[in-house]
């Protein structure tokens, strides 16, 4: 019995101890909750009487979200920013068309009548872009909200944390629903003629900017307002694919094509304008002082080649300005007016072909070559020596070999004699025919818009086999082709492309127009090394073909598209943008969560970390514990 009633006590006493506990600390709880204690928040008042608020209207904000378009949700959330600020607020209204309006103030009234009339635009603005456009239009104490869908493609996170102390960023990211879309992102011509009535060959790169596979996607091209032809394909996650369409050209020398996608909801990269002119035929002259009959021969008997023939000691410079292609065949002596029409030629973008003579006036050619900027003549080298080596990465090989390496039993042409090269490591060419002890046969020179191809060697039946053999036919008619100058098939609005002039009519003035259904714009131009530009100024807006006029005369069709740097729609995430600001601690800098009003969330700003509710819930807690320590201990 003495051993039972120890037992009793000593649990009875344990169970008194912590009734007593759970007590003492269910009102130490209550006391302190009245005592309303918190921590406060140390951070920056980011409240200022300077609110600039940005909104990003680019083309990618037409895609949606649960709530709708993301456009249409960031001029909410500014009208619900100018509604929480106080009205002596001076406001600045920031779009991507950073217009002359955005640049001064506005009060709350006329604010919300500009956010309202916000549409979508071409412009892509990155986050330095902003921040610089912010600095540069208000006062140096300002708050800036961006509010964006914050694509990596134009988002540098890096230059919100290096903003000024008395700066604040409050920062609103709009989340779409799906990360899919795709674009058309290019196209070019697989040939560098093309004549018309004949078959056309375009390539396009069509991209699918999503995690998921794509199938039976619809890719249409019509010319001319004429549908041609419609491929369809299928595109795995991620996955860029170039197409080949072939189609029948037009009777008309301008072309203006389109390649077309269905996709939503972004649709601005769906189109792709093109434009370009089909020849009649090539024109390619020989100028000589005497006449090499197997280049003759070979131009003349090709229906796509206009050919014509030329003495040295008669030119007509009005027909050689109208040539792509000019071949110098062993002619002995340059005049110095021949010479410099030759080096304007080339400057223009015509191409050249220069073949030396058997008994070469080695001074004159090197005045001319030097003029050229390519190599010079040195020694005359008499020998039978066979041509070892072809750089079949240059064009002028294109779709001629099979492999990427040619057999070494392959019967190569031998040469009777040529002129030894000067070296110089200032001048750049490619080489393209080499001799077996490594000495040049033919090279080649870009020469800006115009290229130069120098043999070291006539090419006369006597000097050596090259003009029986199948690489003579095979580099002189590539030669021909490559010669053809294309212009091109279109250009990127919002980017200061040079657009080269076609030849114009003397006959009428300088007054150009580019033109379309809803835009009639008179250009200027400038003239560089004898080339004309046309100046734009950024003036094109919309994606679409326009005419280009001198006065009423149409000289040709410039395609303009809109860029798509934005067709692949990443953003940074919520909680990415958290992450960030979290560990670079940049206290001047907010996030806005998307689960709460745009109004919670400015309440929320300087709100110190109150713990009352916890203390509450704690003093209930242990009241509970009491409770059940009472029920459930038996004395």
């Amino acid at each position: 019995m003495k051993e039972i009633k120890y037992d009793k006590k000593k649990r009875n006493t344990l169970k008194q101890l912590l009734i007593l506990l759970s007590r003492i600390l269910a009102i130490s709880a209550i006391v302190f909750a009245f005592a309303n204690p918190y921590i406060p928040n140390n951070s920056e008042d980011i409240s200022t009487n300077n609110t600039v608020i940005y909104i990003d209207n680019s083309f990618s904000m037409d895609n949606v979200s649960e709530k709708g378009r993301l456009l249409d949700i960031a001029k909410e959330n500014a009208l619900e920013i100018l509604n929480s600020s106080n009205k002596t607020n001076q406001f600045w209204i920031l779009t991507n068309n950073f217009s002359a309006t955005e640049n001064y103030p506005k009060n709350k009234k006329e604010s919300e009548e500009f956010i309202l009339n916000i549409k979508s635009s071409s412009e892509i603005r990155s986050t330095d872009n902003i921040l610089d456009k912010t600095k540069s239009i208000s006062p140096e104490d300002n708050t800036l909200y961006i509010i964006s869908d914050f694509q990596k493609s134009s988002t540098n996170l890096d230059a919100i944390q290096s903003l000024d102390s008395n700066k604040s960023v409050i920062i609103i990211p709009l989340s779409i629903n799906a990360n899919t879309n795709i674009s058309v992102d290019s196209c070019y011509l697989n040939s560098p003629i093309n004549i018309r009535g004949n078959t056309i060959s375009i390539s396009t790169i069509i991209s699918n900017h999503s995690d998921k596979e794509i199938e039976d996607v619809i890719i249409n091209i019509s010319v001319n307002n004429t549908h041609k032809t419609q491929q369809n394909i299928s595109l795995l996650a991620n996955e860029s694919k170039t197409v080949e369409l072939n189609f029948t050209s037009e009777k008309s020398e301008i072309n203006n094509g389109l390649i077309s996608v269905e996709d939503y909801p972004i649709t601005y990269d769906n189109n792709l304008y093109f434009s370009f002119k089909t020849d009649e035929k090539i024109n390619i002259c020989q100028i000589y002082e005497s006449e090499n009959k197997n280049i003759s021969k070979l131009f003349s008997s090709e229906e796509i080649f206009n050919y014509t023939i030329q003495n040295i000691d008669q030119v007509d410079y009005n027909i050689l300005n109208k040539q792509e292609l000019i071949i110098l065949n062993q002619i002995n002596d340059f005049s110095t007016g021949f010479s410099s029409f030759i080096k304007s030629y080339i400057e223009k973008g015509g191409s050249i072909c220069v073949i030396p003579s058997e008994n070469a006036n080695i001074v004159s050619y090197n005045s001319f070559l030097k003029q050229l900027n390519t190599n010079q003549f040195s020694t005359e080298v008499v020998g039978n020596i066979k041509i070892s080596t072809l750089n079949l990465k240059n064009p002028i090989f294109n779709s001629v070999f099979s492999t990427s390496k040619i057999k070494d039993d392959i019967n190569l042409p031998t040469i009777n004699n040529y002129y030894k090269l000067q070296k110089n490591s200032n001048i750049i060419k490619q080489n393209i025919f080499r001799l077996e002890n490594s000495d040049e046969f033919l090279n080649y020179y870009n020469k800006g818009k115009g290229e130069v191809y120098l043999f070291s060697s006539p090419l006369s039946e006597g000097n050596n086999t090259f003009s029986k053999h199948a690489l003579f036919v095979t580099t002189l008619f590539n030669m021909g082709l490559f010669s053809v100058k294309t212009d091109n098939l279109y250009y990127t609005i919002n980017q200061n492309s040079e657009i080269k002039l076609p030849k114009t009519n003397s006959q009428l003035e300088n007054i150009f127009h580019l033109k379309s259904d809803i835009l009639d714009l008179i250009t200027e131009y400038s003239i560089n090394n004898n080339q004309s530009y046309l100046l734009t100024h950024n003036q094109i807006k919309n994606a679409d073909h326009y005419q280009l006029l001198q006065e009423d005369q149409i000289l040709q069709t410039i395609s303009f598209n809109y860029n798509r740097s934005e067709s692949n729609i990443e953003q940074f995430t919520e909680e990415e943008i958290d992450n960030f600001i979290t560990l670079n601690k940049t206290k001047n800098v907010r996030l806005f969560s998307s689960d709460v009003s745009i109004n919670q969330n400015i309440k929320n700003i300087d709100k110190n970390k109150e713990f009352w509710k916890v203390l509450v819930l704690l003093s209930l807690l242990f009241i509970t514990i009491e409770i059940l320590l009472i029920k459930l201990i038996k004395s």
